[in-house]
């Protein structure tokens, strides 16, 4: 069954794409336990070394399939559990306790780069691998911004659902009116949709920020001055999507100050078609001490991103289960998300 009718558009049945840079853990996860997880449909399994070194390698013994994560970890590598086997951190086996000889076979270790709070994993051919490729981080000043890093999150629905979540700003005053708090004006405001290569930018502009006022700190105060917000995302890769929420004062000539507000990372890696690993932080440029705030903000942005997963849980149930001939409707608010889509269908052609 095709969720959205329309072959010019990505959706939950559309191949996965593996020669992109994905977030494969927080770097707080992957510690000196063996700890598996599922990208792509490919079982890895993670862990730091000696050094703490991130080492990802294949989660499946070359011997008889026995996964590698539920065996020991030795100094030097792995040792598979069934038959005592043990793997270098390179993949290499280095030990077979019945025999003298190693085989030259090895398991498929994958290329990593840990940068600020996440570890990124290329899950393509190994030689094709190239870190300037690796989307932007919003690593700030830390003199002018702090960071709240946000929970492991497992997604019960594809990664295109959630995709298409980040990219639908038209939801927020709805399935999160008792947690962001969004006025339902911000739905009618216009929306400014920009798409450059492979990359899409889309964002709203409300003249009173007043109406936002429960999303931000409750100390800022911009006096008389004129105040324009400016919300909206960008869409970059399959596996990067950044949201904003920015605040610009206006002083008595009416020229534009710098921005007071904020960013939200979102990282969204599929375990399968299906089913989705998702990773989030905030940085924001005031109240940077009050870590009381920092922990509300957490709590709130997380509470929103579990709504997000309930009604992404909801949506997959329906593309799997109902049996129903429909074609779906399309509304204004869609566009940043079409194009997405779009965008990735031509990816995977």
């Amino acid at each position: 069954m095709k969720p959205y009718c329309n072959d010019d558009l990505a959706d939950i049945n559309t191949p996965l794409l593996y020669n992109y840079w994905y977030v494969a853990a927080l770097a707080t996860e992957i510690t000196r336990e063996l700890t598996e997880r599922t990208i792509l449909n490919r079982s890895l399994v993670m862990y730091r070394d000696e050094n703490e070194n991130v080492v990802i390698l294949q989660n499946r013994c070359a011997h008889r399939s026995f996964p590698l994560a539920s065996s020991n970890l030795e100094g030097g590598g792995i040792r598979c559990r069934y038959h005592g086997i043990k793997y270098d951190h390179n993949g290499n086996i280095t030990d077979v306790p019945c025999q003298d000889k190693c085989p030259k076979t090895k398991i498929k270790k994958y290329t990593t780069k840990e940068t600020g709070p996440v570890v990124w994993i290329w899950m393509g051919a190994n030689e094709k691998a190239n870190e300037e490729e690796i989307p932007e981080l919003e690593i700030h000043d830390m003199d002018k911004w702090t960071h709240v890093v946000g929970q492991y999150n497992y997604m019960e629905g594809s990664y295109m659902l959630l995709h298409e979540n980040l990219c639908d700003l038209s939801h927020l005053p709805f399935l999160h009116e008792n947690t962001f708090k969004f006025p339902k004006e911000y739905t009618s405001a216009p929306i400014t949709v920009e798409q450059t290569d492979d990359q899409v930018v889309f964002y709203r502009q409300m003249e009173d920020w007043n109406l936002l006022k429960p999303f931000f700190h409750p100390g800022l105060d911009f006096g008389n001055k004129q105040v324009v917000y400016k919300s909206g995302g960008h869409y970059m890769t399959p596996a990067t999507n950044k949201g904003y929420g920015l605040l610009y004062p206006h002083d008595e000539n009416g020229d534009v100050e710098e921005p007071t507000g904020h960013y939200v990372n979102h990282y969204l890696t599929p375990e399968s078609e299906n089913r989705c690993h998702y990773f989030w932080y905030v940085a924001r440029n005031y109240a940077l001490d009050d870590q009381d705030y920092s922990k509300k903000q957490g709590e709130m942005v997380q509470k929103g991103f579990d709504e997000d997963r309930e009604a992404i849980k909801l949506l997959q149930d329906v593309f799997e289960h109902d049996q129903h001939d429909y074609k779906e409707i399309g509304i204004k608010a869609d566009k940043p998300g079409v194009v997405m889509r779009k965008i990735i269908k031509g990816l995977v052609k």
